[in-house]
């Protein structure tokens, strides 16, 4: 009996979750910009992490509503935000990459579920090379105690595998 008690409080909590948040065919259409979304960053170690941040504004006159955000690759953790972003307003989404399983040029896409006018569907971009060291490759388990390792280090001198990006000259216009 508590059994179903339990069962039954569970769904009604990951039912209501969902209740937040207006459907998205009956929330009104808005617009969406997306600065740099296409990037090429500079090459990074085996093992290293790349954070790539993302500026969305609201160009629209209605409340921006990101329903969801996916990658193209399991390698990567994103962070979007879950409030709605206001008219000129602009919202951050956090991609983490994880290079540790990637040798060579990478390229992935996110994915951006959003109540924006012409499609609910936009995506970024954003380009790697994955280099090993010269001297020797490291196996996955030595690239984690490394990294174990290297935490604290890395919020006192800072981060060598944050560098910037850079972009094409030339934009398209979708």
């Amino acid at each position: 009996m508590k059994n179903i008690y339990f069962l039954l409080l569970i769904s009604i909590i990951s039912f209501s979750c969902d209740l937040r948040k207006p459907s998205i065919e009956n929330v009104e259409r808005t617009k969406m910009e997306i600065i740099n979304p296409d990037r090429h960053y500079y090459p990074i170690l085996r093992g290293s992490e790349l954070t790539a941040v993302y500026e969305i504004y609201n160009r629209g006159n209605q409340p921006l509503i990101i329903y969801d955000v996916q990658a193209s690759c399991g390698c990567i953790e994103i962070d979007f935000p879950s409030a709605s972003i206001g008219k000129d307003e602009i919202g951050f989404i956090t991609v983490d990459y994880d290079s540790s399983k990637n040798i060579g040029y990478v390229e992935f896409y996110i994915t951006i579920v959003a109540n924006t006018e012409k499609d609910i569907f936009s995506s970024v971009k954003f380009d790697v090379s994955v280099v090993t060291s010269a001297h020797y490759t490291k196996d996955y388990e030595e690239i984690y105690l490394e990294r174990r390792k290297a935490k604290l280090a890395g919020s006192v001198d800072g981060d060598l595998t944050q560098q910037g990006y850079y972009i094409d000259d030339i934009q398209t216009v979708r």
